[in-house]
């Protein structure tokens, strides 16, 4: 299992566009990819999940990936991230 704390650097948070953004990137590979922010989990994969977490700027979070591709998943996250400038 590979686990990132990330920071929320966008104005807006994770709002709808960054969610659908995140959950269609992570729906690319076949290990589970969670978010964690505070006690709440969410499946990466799930966009009613992601949104749910409500996570704004500032604030952190955590990307877990676990499973036989993790390592290319959590790479390709972490670009994809930084290039949608969320984080």
């Amino acid at each position: 299992m590979l686990n990132q704390k990330l920071k929320i650097a966008a104005p807006n948070g994770l709002g709808s566009r960054h969610s659908a953004s995140l959950v269609f990137e992570a729906n690319k590979f076949d290990c589970e990819i969670h978010l964690k922010h505070g006690q709440d989990l969410a499946d990466a994969k799930s966009i009613m999940n992601v949104m749910a977490l409500v996570i704004r700027q500032g604030e952190e979070f955590e990307l877990h990936a676990k499973g036989k591709d993790e390592d290319k998943a959590m790479t390709h996250l972490l670009a994809h991230l930084k290039k949608i400038q969320l984080v």
